[in-house]
């Protein structure tokens, strides 16, 4: 599956891990490790990661992609901290996507269900 934004085509398969490639984003493959060393909380990992998007990327993107991080967990957790089940403009379209990426087999996901 893909998608187009701004004239560039990305893949939301390399959201589900950082060996399926860079899914057509700048720096792709290492802001997925980066997420993947988030929630891995192995500091070791954390930095080396670090250091390698700081050298490729810059400091700013490394610092919007942690702020990005931070953002969607708050919003997930209160999301499901609330029992908020998506809107059914929200689910059907985003069927494919969700199972792409595997986050219709989440707990939460599961009893947030409409």
């Amino acid at each position: 599956m893909s998608g187009a934004s701004q004239n560039v085509d990305i893949s939301f398969e390399a959201i589900s891990s950082s060996t399926n490639g860079d899914g057509g984003v700048p720096h792709g493959e290492l802001l997925s490790k980066l997420s993947e060393a988030l929630w891995s909380k192995n500091l070791n990992e954390l930095d080396a990661v670090r250091e390698e998007l700081i050298n490729a990327a810059g400091a700013d993107v490394f610092v919007d992609a942690v702020g990005v991080s931070a953002m969607f967990h708050m919003m997930t957790r209160i999301a499901d901290g609330t029992g908020t089940p998506l809107d059914a403009g929200t689910d059907e379209p985003s069927a494919d996507i969700r199972e792409t990426i595997g986050v219709n087999h989440l707990v939460s996901r599961r009893q947030s269900a409409p």
